[in-house]
């Protein structure tokens, strides 16, 4: 039978410190690696008024008060576009990286999910088949840990699957990177 690591990305090197511990504890065996990318649901981006945009002067007053005149807003990208190309681009990105562990013989999958990204992992991790999840963490610890949260944390806290943290080392170039049980 097959396992199914889940693996985190967010475009950051930082996250991408997971992937050559991923390569190396995985290639030649009957791993299957999906790499996840959470994003925040995008909304619809504004081009600027329809119109130019007209004082109005009102007179009467010591000093006069300029009123700008309602404006119809068009939009550059709707939501629904915004979506979709935040998926297309998030897509290729998780290709890009899919290519290197593909080339050690790994089988990967790829996925783009949106909404917050600790209830999205969170749940995606809890699906049938997830054996394992793997993700980088700044390794934030204490107060700062405490009242930010971080979605490494809250992963490892929902219990609802074994964990691997990788941390980079400091100052480390490229991939290097050291791996914890959490």
């Amino acid at each position: 039978m097959k396992r199914h690591v889940l693996v985190t990305l967010d475009g950051s090197p930082l996250s991408e410190t997971v992937l050559p511990i991923v390569a190396e504890q995985f290639a030649g065996d009957e791993t299957v690696v999906t790499l996840l990318a959470v994003a925040e649901v995008p909304g619809a981006t504004a081009a600027g008024p329809a119109s130019s945009v007209q004082p109005h002067v009102y007179l009467g007053s010591s000093r006069p008060a300029v009123r700008l005149a309602a404006e119809e807003r068009r939009y550059a990208e709707t939501k629904s576009q915004a979506l979709e190309r935040t998926e297309h681009e998030l897509k290729g990105y998780l290709e890009g990286r899919a290519r290197t562990l593909r080339e050690r013989g790994i089988e990967v999958r790829t996925a783009v999910l949106f909404g917050d990204a600790k209830e999205v992992i969170t749940e995606f991790a809890g699906r049938p088949g997830v054996d394992l999840v793997a993700m980088a963490t700044h390794g934030h610890t204490g107060l700062a840990a405490l009242i930010f949260g971080s979605v490494a944390g809250r992963v490892v806290y929902s219990g609802v699957r074994p964990v691997m943290l990788v941390r980079p080392k400091e100052g480390a170039k490229g991939w290097r990177a050291e791996a914890s049980a959490g």
